[in-house]
């Protein structure tokens, strides 16, 4: 399948996006020091990352962390890359909103208004006999975990800082 056809299928597919902010969630309250959890804006950065292939493919453990993830696509003269980012997440909007929806009507995220954040539901979940997920679902959730995580390390402007993003 072609990077623009997964991308469409990615976005147009709430469960799927509700599926990467859940682990998103789970690492970032897994890295955090204090275990706290993301802030929602920073689900609204994430899911643009995780939708995109050239964005996501260079997230893995092999990593340090979100310097290391920025500096892959500036050694590589790619750092153009993020200048992109920004109008994803302003396009994707109502995509992004949707797959938060999704999340927390099916129990995988829950709202906390008072602080605007976004917890993952800590019970494990055990897929039925022929339902479990695809292989590239569980390595791009695994992504979205390490993202989780390397996000838990900074707070939200350093994180626009390093994506050059502008709130």
């Amino acid at each position: 399948m072609s990077e623009l056809l997964e991308e469409v299928r990615l976005w147009n597919t709430p469960a799927i996006g509700a599926f990467l902010l859940y682990r998103f969630t789970q690492g970032y309250i897994a890295g955090h020091a204090d275990g706290a959890a993301p802030v929602a804006i920073n689900h609204f950065i994430a899911l643009p990352i995780l939708t995109n292939e050239r964005l996501k493919s260079p997230i893995s453990n092999m990593r340090a962390d979100l310097q290391s993830f920025v500096r892959s696509f500036e050694d590589s003269k790619s750092s153009d890359v993020f200048l992109d980012i920004q109008e994803r997440i302003k396009q994707k909007m109502p995509a992004i909103w949707s797959a938060i929806d999704f999340a927390v009507a099916n129990g995988l995220l829950f709202w906390d208004f008072e602080r605007a954040k976004l917890y993952a539901r800590t019970e494990k979940i055990v897929a039925q006999k022929g339902k479990g997920l695809k292989e590239s679902l569980k390595k791009d959730g695994e992504k979205a975990e390490i993202l989780g995580r390397w996000f838990a390390q900074h707070d939200i402007h350093t994180i626009c800082a390093y994506l050059k993003i502008v709130l």
